[in-house]
């Protein structure tokens, strides 16, 4: 009877810690709205890694699909803006590639030159892996979603990963207002001239 209580602490324990654990890919932020004509940016995340400890990352090959008839991509900037590139810590360099052909499906990919102890023991839990550039086309929300294609660990072995997509909507032309108001006061004479000939 006490191999099974052990058994079931055991279980949820462990249950318990790779929930805490959970590694997350996701878009920041997941979702924005922005007028027509204009330019945003998104940051492709990661989070839920070791900290100073594995589990950490030293090579991903991420699809994101999005809409080009309302957004178009104008750019693709690897690494952390604040904490640097960190599939390369130690400036030996990385390999990188970016590639949107046809428009709406972006891949991008990273491959860290790093030793694996070194990115065990340096890397952050949480970091921007690229910023992705868009200018808003037409109204209308496009999805970005987010495919996993390889994720891997420091010593190459893939990370089992939760996905968070997200979305840009552009809103539609407004019509200015002067150009309402003249609508208006046009109404209101055709009116008045209908109702003198009567």
């Amino acid at each position: 009877m006490k191999h099974r209580y052990f058994g079931l602490l055991l279980f949820a324990f462990v249950a318990l810690t790779s929930e805490a654990q959970a590694i997350t890919v996701g878009i920041d932020p997941a979702t924005q709205t922005i007028g027509p004509g204009s330019s945003t940016k998104v940051a492709l995340t990661i989070a839920g890694l070791g900290s100073g400890t594995s589990p950490s990352l030293s090579t991903y090959d991420l699809n994101i699909a999005y809409d080009p008839s309302v957004i178009t991509l104008t750019g693709v900037t690897f690494g952390d803006p604040v904490l640097s590139d960190q599939l390369d810590l130690f400036s030996l360099g990385s390999i990188t590639s970016s590639s949107d052909s046809p428009p709406g499906t972006l891949n991008v990919f990273e491959l860290s030159l790093d030793s694996p102890s070194g990115i065990d023991a340096r890397q952050a839990n949480a970091f921007t892996l690229a910023t992705l550039s868009f200018n808003a086309l037409a109204g209308g929300t496009s999805p970005l979603t987010l495919t996993i294609n390889a994720l891997g660990d420091a010593n190459g072995d893939p990370l089992v990963t939760d996905i968070a997509s997200g979305s840009i909507t552009v809103n539609a032309v407004p019509l200015p207002p002067a150009l309402g108001l003249f609508v208006l006061g046009l109404a209101g004479l055709l009116g008045r001239a209908v109702v003198r000939n009567a």
